[in-house]
């Protein structure tokens, strides 16, 4: 499987070279050199390249990195890599939103493998139900790439890519794994994957997964929605991957769905006019599944077509039990294909990549709430160039959307990226963006208070990074790497003074700039790795000249891992996280800063069975990253893995 960084390191780790060091495998070849194999990804430049290729800023966190991570969640594995910022309404099971680079979560756009998740309505994917078990590897790509990847793409992109089939690290042609743990706060999960290869050579995985937690109450005193009471989470889910690779290219479908129960506060209150109790739900069924058949098609060695029909939903149905007056449901579906072709020119000693492709998708919404519209349809074609011509490296791409809601959209890339001296690398790109404004902001019916805008026009963005690497050979990287990005035409709520009628407007606009730097070091034959990690941005609102709410400014970050022995491996990381501003308002509080341990110890019984001991928050640090909403405290995890 592929490795996001040196074979030892374990915990957190930016790549971002555009020719920087990414290891599938690393061992020492002599004189101290360590020998590293390139990391291929797909989300930067939408088709396979290595990061050796990529002039934006790409991190990959893979199976190996999840495996050691005391992480009980997806969100708890984002949240520790620079240039991610989570905010939680609580722990496991908790609505929680991803931002990369101070954009929004709406600006931020979450795939799982390579289709959209996220809700039309609300504009966030719901990340709490895609379970660790079922993940491969999640690519992370910094920056606008709405020129690969259309809306919602301003602040990056985090494609997570489940698992596949393959052979067994064994040697058998089909196994089996299963996994069973126990958590603090009470709760437990099981696992049951199958992967392998049949004698026909198709190639399968299968995984099976059910978690649940009796949770904590997820609210402060001060929150007026708090009620006394544990929020406990239920969830099951499935994956899945088939292929068959023929002399022609291959056929393949892959999935997953995940229906979970997950309980929040909401405290009834009296109407001020009528003083007739209200309630409001305080648990859901949320529902989230994507569905992928696709063909890939290998006309020449150097020329390859594919080609992919999807479908995906969110369904959310909220509800408190007694109470069916409480009950409200937000659907997503979504439906979508998408064709591609690349041709690979050899001239001379330039090796020149052309891609040109198209896609199209349709969103439709079903919900309690009415909505003027309840679809949209959207088409797009693009084209991407790439060439290598010894140390130079250069990727540049155009795009065209046609939205039916606001028109058109014209959105490009230009990346650069050149060995100045061996292992050190300067890189510089420029890249646009836009986002689409959602159906809330756009075609909620008025309800007495609120009402959508249809005139509304999507955000767009600006954004250049400049970049240095240096890779010794020896096992050091150093990454440095500035940042901006402009973003216009923001949507934000406005109200009349006099009716106090609320709707959405294009009034704001934002800077968000910032630097950070990584160093990562092997050790001792690459048994001992370190990561460290600093981040400092700076998000205004430009508008009125205050801090975007919710981002963090500053992030430090460390880790280590020790294989001790060959059984046993141990693994701590430390984050310490700055203030941030709860909204855009001096009046409103700042949440604290906060420093967060986390340990894990894995140990390999006997070749088919694993251990592993884990805590996160070891100290049992007090924060917060939403307002009003109390983040995880101390959380165990122990756990035993065998393969048959």
């Amino acid at each position: 499987m592929n490795k996001s960084m040196l074979a030892a390191s374990a915990a957190l780790l930016i790549l971002t070279p555009a020719q920087g060091v990414l290891a599938q495998d690393a061992g020492i070849v002599g004189d101290d050199v360590i020998d590293l194999q390139p990391v291929y990804v797909t989300t930067p430049l939408r088709r396979p390249s290595t990061i050796l290729q990529s002039t934006s800023t790409v991190t990959v966190i893979d199976e190996e990195d999840i495996e050691r991570s005391a992480a009980p969640d997806l969100p708890s594995l984002l949240r520790k890599y620079p240039g991610v910022n989570i905010t939680a309404n609580g722990g496991q099971g908790a609505q929680a939103s991803i931002t990369l680079r101070g954009a929004s979560a709406s600006q931020t756009l979450v795939l799982v493998d390579g289709m959209r998740v996220a809700s039309a309505t609300a504009g966030s994917a719901y990340l709490s139900n895609i379970p660790l078990s079922a993940i491969a590897r999640v690519e992370i790509a910094e920056g606008a790439h709405s020129a690969e990847w259309g809306a919602d793409a301003i602040g990056g992109v985090v494609n997570i890519i489940t698992k596949d089939g393959s052979a067994c690290a064994n040697g058998q042609a089909i196994c089996t794994t299963v996994e069973t743990g126990v958590t603090w706060p009470w709760g437990g999960f099981g696992t049951v994957a199958t992967r392998g290869i049949t004698d026909s050579g198709v190639d399968f995985n299968l995984g099976l997964s059910i978690l649940g937690t009796e949770g904590y109450d997820f609210t402060t005193p001060e929150n007026p929605v708090h009620e006394a009471g544990r929020d406990g989470f239920l969830q099951g889910s499935f994956n899945y991957a088939i292929g068959k690779d023929f002399t022609w290219g291959r056929l393949y479908s892959e999935g997953f769905y995940a229906r979970s129960n997950p309980h929040f506060d909401s405290a009834p209150y009296a109407d001020w006019m009528t003083g007739a109790m209200v309630y409001g739900a305080n648990q859901a069924i949320q529902t989230n599944a994507a569905f992928k058949l696709g063909a890939e098609l290998d006309h020449a060695d150097d020329l390859s077509s594919v080609f992919e029909i999807y479908s995906a939903f969110d369904y959310q149905k909220n509800f408190r039990d007694d109470h069916p007056e409480a009950e409200t449901h937000y659907d997503t579906n979504r439906f979508g294909l998408s064709a591609s072709t690349t041709k690979e020119v050899i001239a001379g000693d330039a090796l020149n990549s052309f891609t040109l492709g198209g896609e199209a998708y349709r969103e439709t919404v079903d919900s309690s709430v009415d909505y003027t519209q309840t679809g949209r349809k959207v088409g797009a074609v693009y084209g991407q160039y790439g060439l290598e011509y010894e140390a130079l490296t250069v990727n540049a791409g155009l795009r065209y959307d046609a939205d039916e809601q606001f028109g058109g959209a014209l959105t490009y890339n230009v990346g650069l990226g050149y060995e100045l001296l061996p292992g050190l690398t300067a890189r510089a790109s420029y890249s646009t963006g836009f986002n689409a404004p959602t159906f809330n902001d756009l075609y909620w019916a008025f309800d007495g208070t609120y009402e959508g805008n249809p005139d509304l026009d999507a955000e767009t963005s600006k954004n250049w990074e400049a970049g240095l690497n240096w890779d010794s050979g020896t096992g050091t990287i150093i990454d440095l790497v500035y940042y901006e990005n402009h973003i216009d035409d923001m949507i934000a709520y406005v109200s009349d003074p006099v009716t106090y009628i609320g709707t959405m407007e294009n009034i704001d606009r934002a800077k968000i700039s910032g630097v950070r730097a990584v160093w990562s070091q092997a050790l001792m034959d690459d048994r001992l790795g370190l990561d460290f990690g600093f981040e400092y941005r700076l998000p205004k609102n430009e508008t009125d000249d205050v801090y975007i709410a919710d981002q963090n400014r500053l992030k430090l970050t460390a880790a280590a891992s020790w294989q001790a022995t060959e059984a046993l491996n141990l693994n701590a990381d430390i984050e310490y996280v700055g203030s941030r501003w709860t909204n855009e308002s001096s009046y409103n509080p700042q949440l604290g800063d906060y420093t967060l341990v986390n340990v894990s110890a894995l140990y390999d019984i006997d070749p088919a069975a694993r251990a592993k001991f884990a805590v996160e928050n070891l100290f049992d640090e007090d924060y917060e990253t939403t307002y009003g909403y109390k983040a995880p405290g101390t959380t165990v995890t122990l756990s035993y893995q065998r393969t048959f």
